[in-house]
């Protein structure tokens, strides 16, 4: 009989600590779930290259990628997105031209993907006009 009380509760134990281990949240660190995007390439304002020193940057998600700057040739370097939960690693980016006038968005957009290691995207950015 104490064998059968014993067995039992040793079920109903094991029942309840493995219901409750199925309801815990996933745990999220708050680090990058995956790899960064670099992007880099030239960029246009009215369709000519846009004048160096020029700070770009990009909005994904609720984050901010690293800010980049335009150097000679028209040309924008290192715009690091890196996602830092799992719903970013699919988000879409906006990129951005900051001067001390204000910010212009870029016309283009770029989805990004779950990557296996960093992944440098070359991106023709195109704005209407400096702030």
């Amino acid at each position: 009989m104490i064998k059968k009380i014993i067995l039992s509760l040793t079920i109903l134990i094991s029942i309840i600590a493995c219901s409750q281990e199925a309801q815990l949240e996933p745990f999220d660190p708050g680090l990058p779930p995956e790899f960064p995007h670099v992007f880099m390439g030239n960029a246009y304002v009215e369709g000519e290259p846009i004048k160096q020193g020029i700070i770009i940057y990009a909005k994904f998600g609720e984050s901010l990628s690293q800010i980049g700057e335009t150097i000679s040739g028209g040309r924008y370097v290192n715009v690091l997105v890196a996602p830092k939960n799992s719903k970013e690693t699919t988000a879409t980016v906006a990129f951005y031209m900051k001067t001390e006038g204000g910010e212009v968005k870029a016309k283009e957009t770029y989805e990004l993907q779950k990557v296996v290691e960093p992944n440098i995207v070359n991106l023709e950015l195109n704005f209407n006009s400096y702030p």
